[in-house]
């Protein structure tokens, strides 16, 4: 009977895939305004159509969660939370907005992580904080130092409504994971810039599978990565400086 939970996933993962699909084509419209929620609500019936990228990639995620994770409530919080994330992903990167019913959805995901979790409560509340109040004021210091905008509201909202899923240290994860990832894509943004580019790069994507990433691997082991990583380039930095000081005869 092990291969229960697969099947129940997997029928999970289909029919999120289906909804996961309208909403990235019709909810944009929605958020700028073009049309209303009920217009929306009437496409659900009449342009709806079978979608299998978003079922396929949910079929991949949601079992291995359920293998990773293990056939607990934890796998189907995250089950919600990822497809609250593909829509974040898909629209972000497309519109440069992220909707609030993408927060209100992990939200209620952390609601129910909650439930299950009461003990752990001021946790929970301390991610939500932490992790909205980062992007926040990084936000302010951007439209200060640099007179723009460096980080959405939205991108605040969707941090703090993460925080409140996975907590205090998992959300600081989330932020050096997702601003590892920002860097190495914009550094190769900057290098093939195109001129009718305006450089902003969206910062839902990267935050997306940096919780991705959070929900299969543990907090610990990315920090231990990260700290072991930090020490080999302290020692290849110094090295590098000692053998400029030989070469310049500073020291010997």
């Amino acid at each position: 009977m092990e291969f229960i939970p697969y099947i129940i996933i997997s029928i999970i993962a289909v029919f999120f895939g289906q909804i996961a699909a309208h909403l990235n084509k019709k909810l944009p419209p929605v958020v700028s305004e073009e049309i209303t929620y009920k217009e929306f609500f009437k496409t659900l019936k009449n342009d709806f159509k079978i979608d299998i990228f978003y079922s396929l990639i949910f079929l991949i995620l949601f079992n291995l969660l359920i293998y990773f994770v293990g056939n607990t409530y934890t796998s189907y919080v995250y089950a919600i939370v990822i497809f609250a994330l593909s829509i974040t992903f898909s629209v972000d990167l497309r519109y440069k907005l992220i909707p609030d019913e993408v927060h209100i959805i992990i939200a209620f995901a952390g609601i129910i992580n909650l439930i299950f979790n009461f003990s752990n409560f001021f946790d929970y509340i301390l991610g939500a904080i932490v992790g909205g109040g980062i992007f926040y004021l990084l936000g302010v210091l951007s439209l200060v130092l640099l007179k723009k905008e460096g980080m959405g509201f939205g991108d605040v909202k969707l941090m703090a409504a993460l925080g409140f899923v996975f907590g205090f240290k998992n959300i600081l994860v989330i932020t050096l994971v997702s601003f590892v990832f920002g860097a190495i894509v914009g550094s190769i943004v900057l290098i093939f810039k195109r001129k009718e580019t305006d450089g902003y790069i969206p910062f839902g994507p990267f935050i997306a599978i940096a919780a991705c990433i959070l929900m299969f691997v543990d907090a610990d082991y990315i920090i231990n990565i990260y700290l072991v990583f930090c020490g080999n380039l302290g020692r290849l930095m110094a090295d590098g400086l000692y053998f400029v000081l030989e070469k310049l005869h500073l020291v010997k």
